[in-house]
């Protein structure tokens, strides 16, 4: 049983990484909010409503000395990412339609859950109805490109390794 979740965790933190990766990779050609509104992005936002001080929130060290990389929104963008990617790789063990759609369709279904109705729940992001349909588009095919590479990454490395005895 450790050898299994070992074998999860390890697969799942690695396929969620390089998915996360892809997903900033989506969001810097479509940008999924105007400028204005990701001054303070969803993650950020979430922070602050769960009482994290903007200052905290908004904290960035400079790369290449001009860009301000915003460490806390991706550590929150990665932990998301690599929760996610330990779940699929988890549920593929016991329910393997979870990876309908090679993880396009588990992609959508994190898209439903958290920018259609948990995000607008918690009024982190606008309601559904009254976000821009530039956010949704860039957030739908960014969740499908998302699971797609999560589903990639994790379907390689359960081959290679030999880990797990699904495939």
């Amino acid at each position: 049983m450790l050898k299994f979740l070992f074998a999860v965790v390890v697969i799942g933190t690695i396929a969620g990484v390089i998915s996360g990766m892809v997903k900033i990779g989506w969001e810097a050609i479509l940008p999924p909010r105007t400028q204005e509104r990701d001054e303070t992005n969803p993650p950020q936002r979430l922070l602050q409503q769960m009482g994290i001080t903007r200052k905290w929130t908004h904290a960035y060290f400079y790369y290449a000395t001009d860009q301000k990389v915003h460490y806390v929104a991706l550590i929150m963008h990665f932990s998301f990412s690599i929760a996610f990617g330990v779940l699929l790789v988890l549920l593929d063990q016991y329910f393997p339609i979870v990876t309908f759609g090679q993880g396009s369709v588990y992609g959508i279904v994190i898209w439903i859950v958290f920018h259609i109705i948990i995000l607008p729940a918690t009024k982190t992001i606008p309601s559904a109805l009254k976000q821009p349909f530039s956010e949704h588009f860039s957030e739908f095919l960014g969740h499908i490109v998302w699971g797609w590479s999560m589903y990639l990454i994790m379907i390689e490395l359960i081959v290679v390794t030999n880990w797990l005895p699904h495939y």
